[in-house]
């Protein structure tokens, strides 16, 4: 305890220490020369062993390192600019990537309690699904005892709003939600308990705040008033806040009180059927002292006595799975997977900087070596010098790391601006991200910093390995990127012009919700046989076609892996009517179409038979745990993955069971957009009480294009940056190499060289570490391309055109980097180079 607190008084009063220390010696060295000793000692030596002996030293050390690495960059400030905006660019990237990672998992939300808010799934070895039985959920919110409160949200279609032609979303919600949350109104309240948990309440509505400003104008007298949601008069009761914030990402209109869902979607039974198809999201609240283990476990145990009363509602070895809540998003494997994408190729930008700035570092340090051989000269030892030379990295790290910051903070900020965010989103750094960027100059100071101050230490900065070394590795980090971004852009090209294997432009597609309206099998037999022939009636209609799943639409994907020959494939099933392949454009290869009605038949897609059944004839093989006899083979259509180049398909004929829950395509013979309005009269007027959701799909097939657009632009964007700031370095070193070789060329002038022989004497030993950095590029890429297969729509991951493209482009922008400073070289005057030399 003694040694640290005179270490920390040192630390504290080092100055005063340092003046006492001083008159001190200067008194005794008067006393020992009045007592006629003239060699008192080395006085900056002994105050040295002063100083060690009090301790902590390493700071004043630490600070006259930080000083002379800020001079020494004052004076270069065209390297000093330089670095940083290298440094920026590259650590920026990787700080923009981590805001918006912190932002979706990480942040909590500024809700009550966010850390104790846990969102509820059910899981099974066989199945998984984020909906759950409405009286499931009361039977949990009933007896669970680690929870303090259960909540739930149930998703529905957009609904018309007292006649206009935009249609509103909206959630309904249990009446604890807001309270649970925390939410405020603007004006009037939010739902509670006491007046809204019952069905028999009269009919509320909270409107959200966007929609009152730009619907209502921001109406302070709207609390009260009378609206009207698909025609069913509804009071709005409050406004939320301008920055409330929900939980899952669920952004609505209106709220409305899930327990009223049949009031507005007459014949429902999804609150009071357990085997309805409808589902709530549910949502809980950990009781104190509570883990989220301890939770799964008491549910798991009601899980159990729930199959005991109600057996077809529980799946076999069911469990309740429960994540932490309080955040944007609940992370599932598909978004870590993206995450993992993105991070890999920002990795590659920071590699490409930090390769870069090291380049530069030891060419600089060739004229330095005046400098450093001065000082090893007069006593400094290599550790010394080279504690010095990393100290200049590391506040040159610094520096660039929170230039990357202001960066992608402003980057960040523009994006919120071209996309709508919510009023309480803030992309402002906390303490998260502040220490991702400590910690990203910390590495980057490792990575640009370590090897070029120890070479430079050892006087071997002139070697030209390293830098060899240092432009290979960039030409390879740039090279992934680029093939990468090639082979999207030649994705994104291939899917907007060429078919895809199924029509789509003259298509509509038609959603009537029988099962949400409570019909049963038969009358939803009879009501699609009705508004069939009512369409096929309709001019300008050639065919009307019935499949389960939405395509190309907001509707559920279902989707099974299958074990295919060892290799896992995703099979993307459907149930449809015979009229399906003729209206989807879909060609029938081999066999026969699927009867009506007909059982234990299916058609398989070319690329389901191929890898099923690789060599052989599918027809007449069985397929499925049921052993489904294949009737016929389809073309490939990958109507619902359409960036997934390994998806297939297989087709049953829908069932009688099945007609609640089909939607109709429509084909017509000219643009489909006119006929819109029809089909939404006629889906009305065979049942007022229904409201479908129609769709078109070239409009569905536009919105999956732009997720791939997206992509390929985001890098080509990152390619474009890595190969810029390769091409920076690469000048940045071939104008060294004539530099350091100036009397090399002035003689090879004098004696008569050519210029193309000046300029290969360059450029030669750039020559072998960009083709084998390229080389090196292709064959990572090639490596790890596997993981690209699922977002290149029509084309191969070994796509020639990608590889040669990329690899084109980057040896393209290095010859031309690396030849703006090596013309340097043929302006050589062989006299004064000579003189000078």
């Amino acid at each position: 305890m003694g040694e640290l607190f005179r270490r920390l008084r040192y630390l504290l009063q080092r100055r005063r220490l340092d003046r006492e220390l001083e008159n001190e010696m200067e008194f005794h060295r008067e006393m020992a020369a009045r007592e006629g000793r003239r060699n008192f000692g080395n006085t900056l030596r002994l105050r040295e062993q002063s100083r060690e002996a009090w301790g902590w030293t390493w700071i004043d050390r630490l600070l006259q390192d930080l000083r002379y690495a800020a001079r020494m960059l004052w004076r270069s400030p065209g390297f000093a600019i330089t670095a940083m905006i290298v440094l920026a660019l590259g650590i920026g990237v990787s700080v923009t990537a981590f805001s918006l990672l912190n932002m979706l998992a990480l942040k909590l939300l500024p809700v009550r309690d966010p850390a104790s808010i846990v969102r509820l799934q059910r899981r099974s070895p066989e199945n998984t699904t984020s909906e759950t039985p409405y009286t499931s959920f009361l039977f949990y919110r009933d007896h669970v005892k680690t929870l303090s409160a259960m909540f739930a949200t149930l998703g529905a279609p957009a609904m018309e709003m007292d006649d206009d032609l935009q249609p509103v979303s909206i959630n309904y919600v249990t009446a604890n939600y807001f309270s649970e949350l925390g939410g405020e109104a603007t004006t009037g309240r939010l739902f509670n308990v006491t007046q809204d948990a019952s069905a028999n309440a009269p009919p509320a509505v909270v409107l959200g705040y966007d929609l009152w400003q730009q619907r209502f104008d921001g109406d302070p007298h709207i609390v009260g008033k009378v609206i009207r949601l698909n025609k069913k008069p509804v009071t709005v009761v409050g406004v939320t806040d301008k920055n409330f914030v929900s939980v899952g990402g669920q952004y609505s209109d209106v709220w409305l009180p899930l327990i009223q869902q049949p009031y507005f979607v007459q014949g429902s039974t999804a609150l009071n059927d357990p085997a309805g198809g409808a589902g709530v999201r549910m949502w809980g609240r950990l009781a104190p002292g509570v883990t989220a283990k301890m939770a799964e476990q008491e549910l798991l145990t009601l899980t159990n006595e729930l199959r005991k009363q109600s057996p077809k509602l529980v799946w076999d070895k069911e469990y309740i799975r429960s994540d932490p809540g309080g955040h944007l998003q609940v992370m599932q494997p598909d978004m870590y997977r993206a995450f993992a994408m993105i991070a890999a190729l920002v990795l590659l930008i920071f590699i490409v900087a930090c390769t870069n700035l090291g380049g530069l570092m030891m060419a600089r340090g060739v004229t330095r070596e005046h400098e450093i051989g001065i000082r090893l000269a007069i006593g400094a030892s290599r550790k010394r010098i080279f504690r010095q030379l990393f100290t200049e990295s590391v506040l040159l790290a610094l520096l660039g790391s929170f230039a990357g910051l202001l960066l992608s903070y402003i980057g960040l900020r523009i994006m919120c601006a071209v996309f709508p965010t919510p009023a309480w989103m803030s992309f402002a750094p906390d303490w998260r991200v502040m220490l991702f960027t400590v910690g990203m100059a910390f590495f980057a100071a490792v990575f640009f910093g370590l090897a070029p101050s120890l070479q430079i230490a050892r006087q071997r900065q002139r070697k030209t390995m390293a830098r060899q070394v240092l432009v290979a590795v960039q030409i390879a980090a740039s090279c992934i990127l680029l093939i990468i971004s090639g082979l999207l852009v030649h994705a994104v090209h291939h899917m907007l012009y060429s078919e895809p294997g199924f029509g789509y432009e003259q298509v509509i597609g038609i959603s009537p919700g029988l099962d949400s309206h409570g019909y049963k099998p038969e009358a939803a037999t009879s009501y699609i046989q009705t508004l069939k022939a009512r369409l096929l009636g309709t001019q300008g209609v050639t065919s009307v076609a019935l499949s389960k799943i939405s395509l190309l639409g907001n509707g559920f994907t279902a989707y099974m892996t299958v074990d295919m020959n060892g290799r896992a494939v995703n099979v993307y099933p459907n149930w449809i009517d015979p009229e399906f392949f003729k209206t989807m454009e879909i060609p029938l290869l081999r066999g026969r179409n699927l009867f009506p009605g007909e059982t234990h038949a299916v058609v398989v897609s070319e690329s389901l038979a191929r890898s099923q059944w690789p060599g052989q004839e599918a027809l007449g093989k069985k397929f499925g745990d049921v052993k489904d006899l294949v009737v016929g083979v389809a073309g490939n259509a990958r109507i619902k993955s359409l960036n997934d180049s390994d998806a297939t398909e297989v087709y049953w004929a829908a069932q009688t069971t099945d007609m609640p829950s089909m939607t109709l395509l429509v084909k017509t013979a000219g643009a489909p957009d006119g006929l819109v309005p029809q089909a939404k009269s006629i889906v009305e007027s065979i049942d007022p009480k229904l409201f479908p959701y129609i769709w078109l799909l070239k409009s569905g097939f536009r919105d999956y294009t732009k997720i791939l657009e997206n992509t390929a632009l985001g890098a080509s964007v990152l390619g474009l940056l890595a190969v810029l700031m390769a091409a920076v370095g690469i000048i940045g070193l071939v104008a060294y190499a004539v530099s350091q070789r100036t009397k090399e060329i002035a003689i090879r002038i004098a004696l008569g060289a050519k210029p193309l022989h000046v300029l290969s004497v360059v450029l030669r030993q750039f020559l072998i570490p960009v083709l084998c950095g390229a080389l090196a590029g292709a064959a990572v890429t090639a490596a790890i391309s596997q993981f690209l297969r699922k977002i290149l729509y029509g084309i191969s991951n070994l796509d020639p055109i990608g590889y040669a493209g990329g690899i084109g482009v980057l040896i393209a922008i290095a010859t031309i980097a690396a030849l703006l400073p090596a013309r340097r070289a043929l302006h050589v005057d062989p006299v004064r180079a000579l003189h000078e030399e």
